[in-house]
């Protein structure tokens, strides 16, 4: 992620996660196979081979979809599947999905997708890469380039005193999770990251909107703005 040299944000991942029955997975055959009772090393290996199936429907569809959106060439896409694991590369971006055994219900597996590498923050504005997408995700984390002080981000809030902003956090001010008025997602700080909630799962474009709306609530507040890292 190259937007700005002074920027204090490292890197950038949209993170969606869902569940799912095993029994249910497409490649789960009720006549010899059966919900895996250990979280062993084979009980992930088969789910990794039972998920195939669906995988690969999944992958060759958003495939198709990021090709004819973003009018890539042979070279500028590329689709791998391997071991409960698709990962698509572009030119743009990375986008990983995997499917893993739920190790605290042995009945549900976990879809984790993942879209990282973003060549600009510009990418999750631009329409047809959100058409082609989908609402896959639900937070949105960023790296620091160096640790930032959750002391400060606390006080520049409390300092400013505004009703419309609230910070909750702990006696050791290790992390801290803020709220703004009409903005539906949870921003959670720590001193290498920020993470942004949403309650539901939405577009690209959608969780940069939220990160918008935080930032512009910010800027009427000046030292605030300066205080608080944000990747946009």
């Amino acid at each position: 992620m190259n937007d700005s040299a002074d920027s204090k944000v490292q890197s950038i991942a949209l993170i969606g996660m869902t569940r799912g029955l095993v029994k249910r997975l497409p490649g789960f055959d009720k006549s010899r196979h059966t919900v895996p009772k250990w979280a062993s090393e084979r009980a992930h290996q088969f789910i990794g081979s039972i998920c195939e199936p669906e995988l690969r429907e999944w992958g060759e569809g958003l495939f198709s979809e990021l090709r004819s959106a973003m009018d890539y060439k042979r070279k500028d896409l590329r689709l791998t599947l391997n071991d409960g694991e698709a990962v698509m590369e572009a030119k743009d971006f990375a986008l990983k999905r995997q499917y893993l055994l739920n190790e605290e219900d042995l009945s549900e597996y976990i879809v984790e997708t993942e879209l990282l590498d973003l060549g600009s923050t510009e990418l999750l504005r631009y329409a047809k890469f959100n058409e082609a997408i989908g609402p896959l995700f639900d937070q949105l984390r960023c790296l620091f380039r160096k640790e930032q002080s959750v002391e400060g981000v606390i006080d520049a809030i409390e300092d400013a005193s505004s009703s419309e902003i609230q910070v909750d956090y702990p006696s050791n001010c290790e992390t801290c999770e803020v709220r703004i008025e009409c903005v539906d997602a949870v921003f959670s700080f720590d001193s290498i990251s920020l993470t942004v909630k949403l309650p539901r799962f939405c577009s690209p474009y959608e969780l940069a909107y939220e990160i918008e709306g935080f930032s512009s609530v910010l800027r009427e507040h000046g030292s605030m703005a300066e205080q608080v890292p944000l990747p946009f």
